[in-house]
């Protein structure tokens, strides 16, 4: 614990135990909505996973992680508030609490450290599948050095929390000497800053990667938008940051100034699950009957494999050598191209070698959400089209009834 000058000690008003002023209810009432929902989605993810995709990759492993030390943060949190004086000024809090009180600061530190950590890990690991077959090496170098930084910034925080002090017990014994500890006002805000940094790198790597794909500009917009959520979480640790500055470099007042900094810290972790954890939901989202995928196969209808627009009444042939035919595939698991199936539950794995206008396909095309998982569709370019049936087709073909049909002459 920092030492606070005699002055400012003689500047505080005669503690007050038993009937102090405090910050309210909103810490417990954050942390329980932000915790419920962060369980739902959770849930939910492990539902699509294990129900819809049939696999459990090693992103929904670190989220399972992330989940348990935001629920521990989240009960850290609450009983410090409520047992140890979080909610009110460091003078009204009773001299024999000091002690446990930054003892559970300083798991709470640690504890945080971690689901943040593990979310990033997550959200990494599902880029991973993005860039499995990107000819674009750059990407995979850029996911390597994020893990790296990642698991870096994880060592490194750990120990600063719990090695602050030497011995680490000076860490809650008030008075300890000056020269056995580190600045932790200076270290923690330090550590603020470069989580802040940490989740921009992990916001902002996947955008290039989706601006290069193959897709509509509508869709390629929102899949921005879903990724581009984690500027949320940046904003939260932004609050935070300056929480860390004002109760423990600017203030004395510690338990005060820090209560709004354990609410955003609540707000940033589960947020981050949150968010990590919506690009997965796309499956089960889209037997919505608002969802997305609607909305996009009604307009991919309306459009070419090539991605020109073709009026609903037009005459315009394909071009020759192009013909669409249905064909079952087999599943490869968890190394898909996550985009190639993002607009329906998944239907089908491709060869690693299956071209772009393939992939702009499985984008863009609608399959009914009964319909068996294993099958799918390609491009081949070995016959013409019909073009009186590709008419049909854009219009009014399902994948299931392709061979029924007969689009293919």
């Amino acid at each position: 614990m920092r030492n606070i000058p005699p002055d400012v000690l003689l500047s505080w008003p005669t503690p007050n135990y038993q009937d102090p002023a405090t910050r309210g209810n909103a810490l417990i009432i954050v942390n329980a909505v932000f915790i419920s929902l962060v369980m739902l989605v959770v849930s939910l993810r492990i539902y699509t996973r294990l129900a819809i995709k049939r696999w459990f990759g090693s992103d929904d492993v670190f989220i399972m992680l992330a989940l348990i030390f935001s629920i521990a943060l989240t009960v850290i949190v609450i009983l410090a508030n409520q047992v140890y004086g979080w909610n009110r000024h460091i003078y009204d809090v009773p001299f024999t609490k000091i002690a446990a009180t930054l003892q559970i600061a300083m798991a709470a530190k640690v504890i945080f450290t971690a689901a943040a950590t593990f979310t990033r890990l997550s959200l990494l690991c599902f880029y991973y599948r993005l860039v499995h077959d990107s000819s674009k090496k750059i990407f995979t170098w850029a996911v390597h050095a994020n893990v790296a930084f990642q698991v870096a910034i994880f060592i490194s925080f750990v120990c600063l929390s719990i090695f602050q002090c030497n011995p680490v017990r000076n860490y809650w014994i008030f008075g300890a000497p000056a020269n056995t500890c580190l600045d932790e006002g200076k270290v923690t805000l330090a550590a603020g800053i470069i989580n802040c940094v940490a989740d921009v790198f992990c916001t902002l790597l996947p955008i290039p990667m989706v601006i290069s794909l193959q897709m509509p500009r509508r869709q390629r917009m929102a899949v921005i938008v879903l990724f581009s959520l984690g500027f949320i979480v940046t904003v939260a640790g932004i609050v935070r940051t300056w929480y860390i500055y004002k109760s423990l470099i600017a203030e004395y007042d510690e338990t005060w100034y820090a209560f709004p900094l354990w609410i955003a810290a609540a707000v940033e972790i589960d947020l981050g699950v949150i968010c990590a954890s919506a690009p997965v939901l796309r499956p089960l989202l889209s037997k919505l009957p608002w969802s997305l995928s609607i909305t996009s196969s009604r307009f991919s209808r309306r459009t070419s494999v090539s991605g020109n627009f073709i009026p609903r009444n037009s005459s315009n042939k394909y071009r020759s050598g192009t013909t669409l035919q249905g064909n079952l595939t087999e599943r490869k698991g968890e190394h898909e191209y996550e985009l190639r199936q993002w607009d329906d539950v998944e239907r089908g794995v491709r060869n690693d070698e299956d071209s772009v206008g393939e992939s702009q396909v499985a984008i863009w095309s609608n399959v009914d959400g009964d319909q068996d998982r294993s099958r799918g569709f390609r491009i081949n370019q070995t016959a013409p089209l019909d073009p009186e049936a590709s008419d049909l087709h854009l219009e009014t073909v399902s994948i299931r009834s392709l061979d029924a049909v007969g689009i293919a002459r």
